[in-house]
């Protein structure tokens, strides 16, 4: 029995690790602000892996994993903006994707719509490429590592493809969403 809730615990920890992370970016702690958020990112990776690997994947678990990337990804760019760490423009197409996302998911609940929304693997690869921007751009804006990541235009590469594979995603999500309701 208690196998079966490891993952929803991971996923659960992540949530409760988004107000940590937010804190320590508010106190311009931003190398450990990285740090967390690369636990966040190993923590997202291993509760979906556990699941299958352990044969446990649930309903619920589904909910707990998409409302923890949700959580995170509006709260940590929000944040992120608000410090002007990373263009405007940015902000509002991640969060809007994930707010889109939710908000659909909603109105289909409220409709009695039955509407699934499986991850598909644009939508995993742009989780994986925001959390490397995220953990890229805390740690560009320390003393220790500002002059690597600036000169190697990393932050500009990791723009593009968050943006490219958000975009992306959200049309498929939409067309989807559209398609089943």
């Amino acid at each position: 029995m208690m196998i079966s809730n490891i993952p929803n615990l991971i996923s659960i920890y992540r949530l409760l690790t988004i107000p940590f992370v937010a804190w320590l970016m508010l106190v311009d702690l931003l190398f450990y602000a990285a740090f967390f958020t690369l636990l966040i990112a190993i923590s997202d990776f291993l509760d979906g892996f556990l699941a299958r690997k352990l044969n446990v994947k649930s309903e619920l678990g589904a909910y707990l994993d998409a409302i923890a990337d949700k959580a995170f990804v509006i709260s940590i760019f929000i944040l992120i903006g608000n410090l002007n760490l990373l263009p405007l423009s940015v902000i509002i197409l991640v969060v809007s994707r994930d707010i889109i996302i939710l908000g659909a998911f909603i109105i289909s609940f409220f409709a009695g719509i039955k509407t699934k929304f499986n991850p598909i693997k644009i939508s995993k690869a742009n989780t994986f490429f925001q959390f490397f921007l995220v953990i890229v751009t805390l740690l560009g804006n320390t003393n220790m590592l500002e002059i690597y990541v600036k000169n190697y235009l990393i932050i500009e590469i990791l723009i593009f493809i968050v943006v490219l594979t958000t975009s992306i995603s959200l049309i498929i999500y939409i067309m989807h969403w559209m398609k089943n309701t």
